[in-house]
């Protein structure tokens, strides 16, 4: 009975030390509760969690399952093992001690949801979609194993069935943190960015959002042209997160989209001595010293970019970086990266899409290959007739099949459009020089 009650006051001694954040006296006190009595679980259950909370994982580990074993109808050691072994990334562990927490507490939504992520992140999707379907049945609104279940349906390519989860999760938990974020990227990934806009407004009318989540956000903005907003996204974050290589990466090519290039270069610089290797950053600075007019400089760069990570996703940074790839005249790995994402047959599959258009009839006219080089400027006409780019090629086809009447009627419509246009000027000239030493050789 002394050891009991001299295991109560240390343990109370404990809890009031908790609260005002003295761990290690914290620790000490239910330390010596637990040597006092090893047979109160709570206690040790207790310890486990300070220590945790310490940093000193494997100890708390090894508390909570004996604090399992002491408490055999218990939930909570059983779900801290979970979360711990989740934590460290043991997630074959993690689903059996999920598994046992749910045994106890079927309702348990924090298990349910942590099992089907368990699963997910262990490749075994199909029973993490088993556990969602159990969280269905057992919890009323199980807002979080929506969300989990998603994102385990967007890692298969599934982006119908998880836009439809994660709609479910923000339905029903409508303060679930970074919901929407996810939910916009699942609808960029299905080209439908246009309706992100304000998916994310409400994510950042509610506040709180983690900076990871902001820097997607900001890469969702970016990829869809809305510059304005990432921008506003970057400078509030650049005020509690000076130091952040990525915030800066991000920054640098917000600028040079709004042809800010000198603030562009110094956050690119910025990037650089915060993290040397950061992925992206090369391939950004070289897109700098592209809109700068240093080709030289950036055909380095982009090549040890390419080599050293895979092509981005989003539509925009491809279309950016295939058309660096070519300034620069690195032209198979420009049709590589193209192909790869638009095909080869663009003027059947991507008919009404102006932007791959011209990127395709660009490409083909600097492999050589003019013929389809004509006919995709011809699609790009038709779907944009004021487009100079299509106005030049067509017209630089025609040069270069000597079919001069047709190439000085296409200049005209450009320099009507265009009257100072560089490029048709300089066509005007290939234009004429074709013409006399067409008449030379006839000669």
């Amino acid at each position: 009975m002394a050891d009991s009650r001299k295991g109560e006051h240390h343990a109370n001694r404990a809890r009031e030390m908790l609260r005002q954040g003295r761990l290690a006296d914290a620790e000490r006190e239910l330390r010596a509760a637990v040597a006092s009595d090893p047979s109160r679980g709570d206690w040790m259950l207790n310890l486990g969690w300070t220590l945790e909370a310490i940093g000193r994982q494997d100890e708390a580990l090894q508390l909570y399952r004996q604090a399992a074993s002491l408490l055999p109808t218990a939930r909570d050691p059983r779900l801290a093992e979970g979360l711990m072994l989740a934590k460290l990334g043991r997630h074959d562990e993690a689903a059996i001690a999920f598994e046992s927490t749910l045994k106890v507490d079927p309702k348990c939504e924090t298990a349910v949801s942590m099992l089907i992520r368990s699963h997910a992140l262990a490749g075994r999707h199909d029973e993490a979609e088993t556990a969602y379907y159990l969280a269905l049945h057992s919890i009323e609104r199980p807002a979080t194993s929506h969300l989990e279940v998603a994102r385990s349906l967007l890692a298969r390519g599934d982006l119908k069935r998880a836009e439809h989860c994660f709609r479910r999760a923000i339905a029903e938990g409508p303060t679930l943190a970074g919901a929407r974020v996810e939910l916009a990227r699942v609808l960029l990934l299905a080209e439908r960015g246009h309706e992100t806009a304000g998916l994310l407004a409400e994510e950042f009318r509610r506040g709180g959002v983690p900076s990871q989540l902001t820097l997607e956000a900001v890469r969702i903005h970016l990829a869809v042209g809305r510059n304005a907003e990432a921008g506003t996204l970057l400078e509030q974050l650049a005020r509690t997160e000076p130091s952040n290589p990525r915030l800066h990466l991000l920054l640098a090519r917000t600028m040079r989209r709004r042809s800010d290039l000198l603030r562009a270069a110094r956050h690119a610089e910025v990037a650089s001595r915060l993290s040397k290797d950061l992925p992206g950053l090369a391939t950004e600075a070289a897109l700098i010293a592209i809109a700068r007019g240093l080709t030289d400089a950036a055909r380095e760069g982009l090549a040890r970019d390419l080599d050293a990570a895979n092509s981005p996703t989003d539509r925009v940074d491809l279309v950016e970086l295939v058309g660096a790839l070519l300034t620069v005249g690195l032209v198979d790995r420009a049709e590589k990266l193209f192909t790869a994402r638009f095909g080869r047959t663009i003027r059947h599959t991507h008919s009404a899409d102006a932007e791959v258009l011209r990127l395709g009839a660009r490409l083909s006219f600097e492999q050589g290959d003019v013929r389809e080089g004509r006919a995709r400027a011809r699609k790009l006409y038709r779907l944009a007739p004021t487009s100079i780019v299509a106005l030049h090629n067509l017209a630089l086809a025609a040069i270069e099949h000597r079919n001069f009447p047709a190439a000085s009627a296409w200049i005209a419509r450009a320099r009507a459009i265009a009257p100072s246009d560089a490029g048709i000027r300089k066509l005007r000239t290939l234009l004429w020089w074709r013409r006399v030493t067409s008449i030379l050789r006839r000669a």
